[in-house]
């Protein structure tokens, strides 16, 4: 049995090439190979299949009818071989592809439709997806493959996930105008204290990481928990209380007015990542896209080490566990 590893492209073209051709001569010229050469990879063929190809006499050659029933097939082939050479370089030099990504829904809002326009703009021909959902849920959308990468919050996590740091994300107090703090430059976390709190949802990961730096904070709870930011938003400007937003979702805030006061706590940056399953290869459009995130990031951020209380890195590549 003839193995394919027996058996090259160069063969296969010079069979239609002689078939085409007609002649040793001609064809071998085609091939740019000396003649002796070429009948040696036409016997080579023919030692291969088992059978002769060509009828041969001293002007030209004719096919024999195994010949005949092999030169459709070939034809096939060949065209098979040269479409998926044409479909790997249109893949390989952004002319076709397809990337889905996943980020939070802060992110996807402001941040990241001008990235991903330019990039379509650019690219007209790969397909992008995006997926805004909260960190759980884009924690399954890369476990299930339905996204090539996601941009997370960084912590400890599962094995089954390879993470790189892209920024600190910083933290601001929201409040409005008229508050007796709206006019400070920055605040620390103590300074809140006593101030009319309005929760996040607690099962989200927006207050999972503000809620271990805010436990010796005396807030006045005003029994609100809210899940969008946009009503958080409405619920400052009419007076209810004041909140913890990241910088991400500062536009929400700024529309309608209201005073965002950075808050000084190294330790309450937030570092998100870029987020894929294990060991997978990003294909080269998911490259490119990820390359063009890396280097438009957003206003309200930080691009130095990762850091946690009492933690802080020094290698901003470094691999860690995504947040869930």
């Amino acid at each position: 049995m003839t193995h394919l590893n027996d058996f090259s492209g160069r063969l296969l073209g010079a069979f239609l090439s002689l078939v085409d051709c007609g002649q040793f001569k001609l064809a071998a010229e085609r091939l740019h190979v000396s003649q002796s050469a070429f009948s040696q990879m036409i016997s080579r063929l023919e030692e291969l299949f088992g059978t002769r190809l060509f009828d041969r006499d001293t002007r030209q050659v004719s096919l024999t009818p195994e010949g005949r029933l092999l030169v459709p097939i070939a034809r096939a082939l060949e065209m098979d071989v040269e479409t998926m050479f044409a479909e790997l370089r249109d893949h390989a030099e952004h002319r076709k592809g397809k990337v889905a990504i996943a980020a939070l829904p802060s992110l996807s809002a402001d941040w990241l439709p001008k990235i991903l326009a330019d990039f379509r703009q650019q690219y007209p021909g790969i397909k992008l997806q995006l997926f805004d959902a909260v960190a759980d849920s884009i924690l399954e959308l890369v476990r299930k493959g339905t996204v090539d990468f996601a941009i997370n919050p960084l912590a400890s996590g599962s094995a089954e996930f390879d993470a790189e740091f892209l920024f600190n994300e910083p933290y601001y107090f929201i409040c409005r105008a008229d508050h007796p703090l709206s006019a400070r430059k920055f605040l620390a976390l103590k300074d809140l204290k006593d101030c009319n709190y309005i929760h996040t949802l607690r099962s989200g990961s927006l207050w999972r990481w503000i809620e271990p730096h805010v436990q010796e904070i005396n807030f006045n709870d005003t029994g609100f928990e809210v899940q969008q930011l946009s009503t958080l938003a409405g619920l400052i400007a009419n007076g209810i209380g004041e909140s913890i937003v990241p910088g991400l979702a500062l536009f929400q805030f700024h529309r309608l007015g209201l005073v965002a006061i950075p808050l000084r706590d190294k330790a309450l940056l937030r570092p998100l990542c870029m987020v894929k399953r294990s060991g997978q290869t990003l294909s080269v459009a998911a490259q490119s896209l990820l390359q063009r995130i890396k280097a438009n990031p957003p206003e309200h951020v930080q691009r130095g080490e990762w850091q946690s209380a009492g933690n802080p890195q020094t290698e901003q590549t470094k691999k860690r566990r995504p947040a869930r």
